[in-house]
């Protein structure tokens, strides 16, 4: 069973001289669902799971691990491991300083059992080194799209407009989004400075959608599709959407095939002195 093969690696992690720790899944008191943990003690180590309910990034907590000798030990599904290499990238991980555990993962599952949303399309990143694994770590064979999938691409502007009207007026500025994000990495956020203050804490419809906008153009190149924004948001923002608006933009102006599924640089982090630049034309 996988579940037990993860705890024997995270035992035998934790007894080398150079752990820290070991980051991986726990069930929720309740028995709701799961939720990232970290174990520090072999003894510990039954409190791991793995199931198909493990929705949890676990990689969004290694930049607070970091600071310290040693070594992390990191469980990761494949969208994990995509987030893994964006921060490895973004040298925010050291990658000598954590030991990658892949969990071969075909899909979480919703309370009814069906296919989670943000699983349909998934891809697995290519050539990403493991440390260990518990199977094979290829791109399960899902469906691309869900069967109620909202095409906002059909919508006219005004219809568009109408649609995040409506969503961002449900928005109760309580920024699980941004917390839950393994790219908010910054030791500073814009959101949370007072001075000076670039954002109003006013929660009227125009900060709600500067909040929004400003996020999503930050996460630009860089969003894994993993929808923990949309997951953890306790008023149902369909902030999945509009992440997926921009990689889909960016997919089509730069071909480039997603965050942390190969080694290319994220076109808006990437640059070369010849470029064109064909905006620029017949400027003075």
């Amino acid at each position: 069973m996988q579940q037990d093969r993860l705890r024997e690696i995270a035992a035998g992690f934790l007894g080398r001289q150079d752990a820290r720790c070991f980051v991986g899944w726990e069930d929720l008191p309740d028995g709701s669902g799961t939720r990232v943990t970290v174990v520090s003690r072999p003894a510990r180590v039954s409190r791991l799971v793995w199931n198909r309910s493990c929705f949890a990034n676990t990689v969004a907590l290694l930049p607070r691990l970091g600071g310290t000798k040693g070594v992390i030990g990191v469980a990761v599904k494949g969208c994990d491991a995509r987030a893994l290499r964006e921060l490895i990238r973004s040298g925010q991980v050291d990658r000598a300083a954590v030991h990658v555990v892949g969990v071969p993962c075909d899909g979480l599952r919703e309370r009814d059992g069906s296919l989670a949303r943000r699983c349909h399309g998934c891809r697995y990143p290519a050539d990403f080194e493991y440390d260990e694994v518990l199977g094979p770590m290829v791109t399960p064979d899902l469906p691309a799209h869900p069967p109620d999938d909202l095409d906002l691409g059909s919508m006219s502007r005004e219809e568009r407009r109408a649609f995040w009207n409506a969503e961002f007026d449900r928005c109760i500025r309580c920024e699980a989004c941004r917390r839950i994000c393994y790219a908010c990495f910054c030791p500073r956020c814009i959101f949370e400075s007072t001075d000076p203050r670039w954002v109003s804490r006013r929660d009227g419809r125009p900060e709600k959608l500067f909040f929004h906008a400003v996020r999503a153009y930050h996460l630009a190149g860089r969003c894994i599709a993993c929808d923990e924004c949309a997951r953890v948001c306790p008023a149902g923002v369909r902030l999945d959407l509009l992440n997926r608006a921009l990689r889909d933009g960016i997919a089509a102006l730069f071909g480039y095939e997603g965050a942390g599924v190969s080694d290319i640089e994220p076109p808006l982090r990437d640059f070369c002195v010849d470029d064109p630049d064909p905006f620029a034309k017949g400027r003075t």
